[in-house]
């Protein structure tokens, strides 16, 4: 949080979950997402912000599955908190397959995504202001290759 304005974030930042707890990550931290060249996996994006984030995925196109609630009152700090209610279908406008998909505040946004393509890509916020703030993160498909970094 910012020191001179009042409830205005620094960064924001993307990350993990493991074992339900949330790990953030900067751009500098090592890859943590790596499908191998052919896989279809799914993806949860779990917002734990006030804001709606445009995220954006390179290199691949998906499909939004669903969405469903998530209980912050319910949650401690560093906790993923629990899903509530029953999952929702994508919006109308966001069938067939997308490079970007609002996650939405306070609920968690499932995606499929197919990965084809060897390399080191990036997925981030497509707000400029967060973008340039720690919520960017890079991701490999396939094994390391010359030249990128790990």
């Amino acid at each position: 949080m910012s020191r001179r304005a009042a409830d205005a974030p620094v960064a924001a930042m993307l990350g993990r979950s493991r074992d339900g707890e949330v790990e953030l990550l900067t751009w500098e931290d090592d890859v943590t997402e790596n499908p191998q060249v052919g896989d279809t996996e799914v993806w949860e994006l779990h917002n734990l912000t006030g804001d709606a984030h445009p995220i954006h995925i390179h290199e691949t196109l998906f499909e939004v599955v669903n969405r469903k609630a998530l209980d912050i009152e319910a949650s401690p700090g560093g906790q993923l908190p629990p899903l509530v209610g029953a999952a929702r279908p994508p919006e109308p406008w966001e069938t067939g397959y997308k490079d970007t998909v609002i996650a939405y505040p306070g609920e968690v946004t499932r995606i499929r995504a197919r990965f084809a393509t060897a390399g080191q890509y990036v997925w981030h916020c497509h707000i400029l202001e967060h973008e340039d703030n720690e919520m960017m993160r890079p991701y490999r498909i396939g094994p390391v290759q010359r030249g990128q970094p790990t």
